[in-house]
């Protein structure tokens, strides 16, 4: 390190004492303030380009919000008119008037004028909302269209119609076999001007800029101005300026827009929010893209805005950069002044500046708590201070001379790890922030965050690299603990939400089956599929009220469970799945067991997890699994035990954590494990494993088995805690 700043120092002196130093700088410094000035006017035709293209992207955004908002209304319009439909014919007449009350006010804010129920002679049965539209007339056409096969009855989408004025579209929902009858139709009046109004008219695009929308025809569904709304735009715009060329944006709106492409662009206009004359405008545009419409159907939002508001932009910026320039050019001539004047003084107290930075570094490399070490190219340590020795135990006389791989857990590669950061030291001249896993001298892993930067001779020949590590193992646990309470957190708010969807639609389920169990003979099998419904109605419920339970700590029931029957139950919900993915299932569980304390099911829910986990496992290959319970000091052992590949060593520690899961994203939330261990340690049980991994162990058969531990139940003892 001394030899490091010896030298340093003599290429420092040697450049201040030169006798053409300042005259090659003074010519660099023309040459680098005539490039500037030069770049600085070559750049501006480039800055308004990019900047015009920046705001078109913007545009865009701004447009293909527009068009997925759209797109959202609709689809949300023609899942209620689907839902009413196959509902419709089943209800009675006051219940099914509650129901299309109920859809009406939830579609009126989203566009629906009227809604109702058409028999198939054209007579109107019901109809809420708007009557002064002749929505009989509308749906013969409707019905013409399907019975020639150019209605969309297959593909249960919604068909759109305008009405004689054009003032209108009609959103016709026709559904030919409607549970009990085919003879009823549901009929939707929706108002899309209006709906798209709602979503385009606010939109901004700068200080003036506005949105509009056009259909597959040309026709305009929106636009600021209300006398083009239902005209063909290529018509619309000629008729009021005449004398402007609108070429360019014709040539946009037929060969893109019509054709559901997505895209930016200029063109000329006739007027702009008062203004008039030729106006240059920027267009971005997309395609609305829904299953609710027809099939050909493109309707296109655009977002519009006259480029002399980006000129001004590029303007403001230009000024900005050129007086950013000259302050710069002021400042670095003031700088050379100085640096002139001061050239001598600096140069004589180099030498006690280079002697006192040496004093510093010794000291800096005494007290430090961080480890700074010095690496040859040889990748040996050269330099271990104090901070090294406190943090992995190693004393300097023991690492002196040798490498970093005791320093890497077994568990990893050392050689690669090693190697990999050694290249991009070795690429970039320094490595920021590597977070990484490392073991001390008494056999505790530890967490360290590594810098790492390339040390050069004079000559520019690296002869080392210098790194500083520090134990950052507390804080990323903090910080993990925070990471999953925040989650946590979020899952209870998201949990709520769940409850509420999910117990509305479970209610009516619930309340239709009750309703049907009291008109079906109790020794008929519909009364029996009735039955299996309510159960798992019921059960369903039940999941949302364990999600819940997960998300804040609630007290257990302190019931007793019977084991065997518990198990019994759950084996017959998964014994489908079990036989479609060839799994073995081996049964070893005792008719009689003692209770245990819990909640039936919770308990089900527990083994219900570990059976798929183990499933899981297994797959894609069969296996088997083996479910056992016994009996043993005063409490049960249930035994989930499967073929699978295992556990690994290194993941073994982590896996009740919450949030932890070896499965793909989208397969699994690592809550599963983590909520049956809260359920067992609730009720003063316990959860233990043993696995044989294939990584780990492969001469070995791999395989997982999970024992929940509950204690007997005792009714004297339960009785006695709930009169505390």
């Amino acid at each position: 390190m001394t030899q490091i700043f010896k030298r340093l120092g003599k290429l420092t002196d040697a450049l201040f004492h030169s006798r053409h130093i300042v005259a090659i700088s003074s010519v660099l410094f023309l040459i680098i303030i005539s490039s500037a000035f030069f770049l600085v006017y070559q750049d501006a035709r480039v800055m308004r380009e990019q900047i015009n293209n920046d705001f078109n992207q913007q545009q865009l955004i701004l447009a293909r919000q527009a068009a997925s908002r759209i797109d959202a209304l609709l689809q949300d319009i023609a899942m209620e008119i689907d839902g009413i439909t196959s509902l419709s014919a089943a209800l009675a007449l006051d219940t099914r008037t509650s129901v299309f009350q109920a859809v009406f006010a939830r579609l009126r804010p989203k566009g629906v004028m009227a809604i109702g129920l058409m028999n198939k002679d054209g007579y109107i049965l019901e109809q809420h909302g708007r009557k002064d539209v002749d929505v009989q007339t509308l749906l013969k056409v409707e019905k013409r269209r399907l019975e020639d096969g150019s209605g969309l009855l297959r593909t249960g989408r919604l068909s759109v119609d305008t009405t004689d004025t054009g003032e209108q579209i009609v959103l016709s929902a026709i559904c030919a076999q409607v549970p009990v009858t085919d003879s009823h139709t549901v009929f939707a009046l929706l108002d899309i001007p209006g709906l798209v109004a709602g979503v385009t008219k606010d939109i901004r695009s700068g200080k003036t800029g506005y949105a509009w929308v056009i259909t597959e025809t040309g026709m305009f569904l929106y636009h600021p101005e209300k006398e083009f709304i239902g005209k063909n735009a290529f018509a619309a715009r000629h008729e009021r300026k005449p004398f402007v060329s609108f070429s360019k944006i014709d040539e946009i709106m037929k060969d893109r827009m019509l054709q559901g492409d997505e895209g930016t662009g200029t063109y000329i206009s006739g007027w702009h929010r008062g203004m008039s004359g030729e106006i240059t405008k920027l267009i971005s545009y997309t395609p609305v893209r829904s299953a609710s419409l027809p099939i050909g159907t493109a309707w296109s939002v655009a977002v519009v805005a006259p480029i002399s508001e980006v000129a001004e932009a590029v303007h403001r910026v230009y000024i900005r950069l050129f007086w950013t320039e000259v302050a710069l050019i002021a400042g670095l001539f003031i700088f050379g002044a100085l640096a002139v004047m001061y050239q001598r003084r600096l140069s004589q107290s180099l030498k006690a500046r280079v002697s006192r930075q040496e004093e510093y570094m010794s000291s800096l490399l005494a007290s430090s708590m961080d480890a700074i070490i010095f690496i040859d190219n040889n990748n040996c340590v050269q330099v271990w201070n104090r901070g090294a020795e406190k943090i992995f135990g190693y004393t300097a006389e023991e690492m002196l001379g040798q490498t970093f791989h005791r320093l890497i857990p077994p568990e990893l590669d050392a050689e690669e790890e090693l190697t990999r950061i050694k290249n991009e030291v070795n690429i970039k001249g320094h490595v920021r922030h590597y977070v990484a896993r490392r073991i001390t001298k008494d056999d505790r892993r530890i967490t360290i965050d590594l810098s790492r930067t390339l040390v050069h001779e004079p000559n520019g020949e690296a002869i080392g690299s210098i790194a500083i590590m520090r134990d950052v193992t507390e804080k990323m646990e903090i910080e993990q603990r925070i990471y999953s309470t925040e989650k946590l957190a979020s899952i209870g708010i998201l949990a709520a939400g769940i409850a509420h969807e999910i117990n509305n639609p479970l209610a009516i389920i619930l309340g239709f089956t009750d309703l049907l169990l009291e008109k079906v003979d109790k020794d008929s099998p519909e009364y029996e599929d009735l039955k299996i419904i309510e159960f798992n109605a019921n059960h369903a419920k039940k999941v949302v009220e364990d999600m819940l339970g997960f998300a804040r700590v609630t007290e257990g029931l302190e019931d007793n469970v019977d084991v065997s029957p518990s198990i019994e139950m759950v084996i017959g919900i998964c014994k489908n799945n079990l036989m479609t993915k060839k799994i073995e299932l081996v049964l070893d569980v005792p008719d009689r067991l003692p209770h245990i304390r819990g909640d039936t099911r919770e308990f089900q829910q527990v083994i219900f997890n570990l059976i798929n986990n183990a499933v899981a496992a297994m797959a894609p290959e069969a296996g088997t699994l083996t479910i056992s319970a016994r009996q043993q000091d005063e409490s049960v052992h249930v035994s989930v035990t499967d073929t699978g590949v295992g556990i690994p060593d290194k993941i073994k520690p982590l896996i009740f954590d919450p949030f932890f899961t070896t499965k793909k994203a989208g397969e699994g939330t690592g809550l599963g494990l983590s909520l049956c261990y809260g359920i067992v340690k609730k009720y003063g049980g316990k959860m233990t494993f043993t696995s044989v991994s294939a990584e780990d162990h492969p001469d070995q058969p791999s395989g997982s088995t999970f024992t929940v531990t509950m204690p007997f139940y005792n009714a004297e003892k339960s009785s006695e805690g709930g009169t505390e």
